[in-house]
Protein backbone atom coordinates (compact mmCIF):
# COMPACT_ATOMS: atom_id res chain seq x y z
CA UNK A 1 0.00 0.00 0.00
CA UNK A 2 2.94 2.17 0.76
CA UNK A 3 4.34 1.63 -2.76
CA UNK A 4 1.03 2.30 -3.94
CA UNK A 5 1.01 5.63 -2.40
CA UNK A 6 4.71 6.63 -3.75
CA UNK A 7 4.16 5.57 -6.76
CA UNK A 8 0.89 8.19 -7.16
CA UNK A 9 3.30 11.11 -5.73
CA UNK A 10 5.73 10.06 -8.32
CA UNK A 11 2.79 10.32 -11.40
CA UNK A 12 1.23 13.66 -9.92
CA UNK A 13 4.86 15.36 -9.31
CA UNK A 14 5.56 14.31 -13.09
CA UNK A 15 2.42 15.52 -14.39
CA UNK A 16 3.13 18.72 -12.48
CA UNK A 17 6.33 19.42 -14.00
CA UNK A 18 4.87 18.60 -17.45
CA UNK A 19 2.40 20.92 -17.10
CA UNK A 20 5.10 23.53 -16.17
CA UNK A 21 7.35 22.77 -18.46
CA UNK A 22 4.60 23.38 -21.02
CA UNK A 23 4.21 26.91 -19.82
CA UNK A 24 7.50 28.00 -20.16
CA UNK A 25 7.29 26.96 -23.43
CA UNK A 26 4.89 28.80 -24.45
CA UNK A 27 6.95 31.86 -23.40
CA UNK A 28 9.28 33.81 -26.07
CA UNK A 29 12.59 33.08 -24.76
CA UNK A 30 16.28 34.53 -26.30
CA UNK A 31 19.56 32.09 -25.93
CA UNK A 32 22.09 34.48 -24.54
CA UNK A 33 24.74 31.94 -25.96
CA UNK A 34 23.21 32.35 -29.60
CA UNK A 35 23.47 35.91 -29.38
CA UNK A 36 26.86 36.09 -28.37
CA UNK A 37 27.91 33.99 -31.18
CA UNK A 38 26.26 36.38 -33.47
CA UNK A 39 28.13 39.23 -32.22
CA UNK A 40 31.14 37.21 -32.06
CA UNK A 41 31.05 36.25 -35.90
CA UNK A 42 29.99 39.67 -37.05
CA UNK A 43 33.27 40.85 -35.40
CA UNK A 44 35.16 38.01 -36.68
CA UNK A 45 33.53 38.65 -40.48
CA UNK A 46 33.96 42.23 -39.71
CA UNK A 47 38.08 42.50 -39.10
CA UNK A 48 39.19 39.62 -40.80
CA UNK A 49 36.56 38.79 -44.15
CA UNK A 50 37.54 41.43 -46.39
CA UNK A 51 35.01 39.68 -48.95
CA UNK A 52 31.70 39.73 -46.49
CA UNK A 53 32.33 43.75 -45.79
CA UNK A 54 33.00 44.01 -49.76
CA UNK A 55 29.28 42.02 -50.12
CA UNK A 56 27.49 44.60 -47.47
CA UNK A 57 29.26 46.96 -49.13
CA UNK A 58 28.21 46.37 -52.25
CA UNK A 59 24.50 45.44 -51.78
CA UNK A 60 23.92 48.19 -48.84
CA UNK A 61 26.22 50.95 -49.63
CA UNK A 62 27.86 50.73 -45.93
CA UNK A 63 30.24 48.78 -44.14
CA UNK A 64 29.36 46.07 -41.94
CA UNK A 65 27.54 47.33 -38.21
CA UNK A 66 27.86 45.03 -35.69
CA UNK A 67 26.14 47.29 -33.21
CA UNK A 68 23.00 45.68 -33.27
CA UNK A 69 24.01 42.25 -32.61
CA UNK A 70 25.62 43.83 -29.30
CA UNK A 71 22.53 45.26 -28.63
CA UNK A 72 20.81 42.39 -29.04
CA UNK A 73 23.17 40.48 -26.63
CA UNK A 74 22.78 42.97 -23.91
CA UNK A 75 19.26 43.22 -24.04
CA UNK A 76 18.84 38.93 -23.65
CA UNK A 77 21.15 39.52 -20.72
CA UNK A 78 18.32 41.92 -19.14
CA UNK A 79 15.42 39.39 -19.97
CA UNK A 80 17.33 36.45 -18.01
CA UNK A 81 16.57 38.68 -14.53
CA UNK A 82 12.93 38.54 -15.20
CA UNK A 83 9.66 36.40 -14.90
CA UNK A 84 8.91 34.22 -17.56
CA UNK A 85 5.67 36.41 -18.50
CA UNK A 86 7.62 39.97 -18.01
CA UNK A 87 10.79 38.89 -20.30
CA UNK A 88 7.94 37.06 -22.70
CA UNK A 89 6.49 40.60 -23.02
CA UNK A 90 9.97 42.41 -23.51
CA UNK A 91 10.74 39.94 -25.93
CA UNK A 92 8.06 40.31 -27.92
CA UNK A 93 8.04 44.17 -28.03
CA UNK A 94 11.41 43.98 -28.55
CA UNK A 95 10.98 42.29 -31.97
CA UNK A 96 7.80 44.10 -32.93
CA UNK A 97 10.11 47.05 -32.74
CA UNK A 98 13.42 45.54 -34.49
CA UNK A 99 10.83 44.66 -37.54
CA UNK A 100 9.83 47.97 -37.95
CA UNK A 101 12.80 49.50 -38.10
CA UNK A 102 13.83 46.97 -40.63
CA UNK A 103 10.94 47.49 -42.32
CA UNK A 104 11.49 51.24 -42.24
CA UNK A 105 15.14 51.23 -43.05
CA UNK A 106 17.07 50.81 -46.59
CA UNK A 107 17.14 47.28 -49.10
CA UNK A 108 19.14 46.63 -51.23
CA UNK A 109 16.26 47.65 -53.91
CA UNK A 110 17.08 51.24 -53.20
CA UNK A 111 21.00 51.04 -53.60
CA UNK A 112 20.70 49.59 -57.00
CA UNK A 113 17.48 52.66 -58.26
CA UNK A 114 20.15 54.77 -56.93
CA UNK A 115 22.77 53.36 -59.02
CA UNK A 116 21.53 53.06 -62.12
Amino acid sequence: MADNAMHEDKDASAFFDEVEKEKKNDYETCSASQAFDAVFQCYIALFLALGSQAINYYRYGTKKDCSGKWDDFKFCLKTKTKSSEIADAMIKEHQAVKDNMKKRGRNSEEVWEARQ
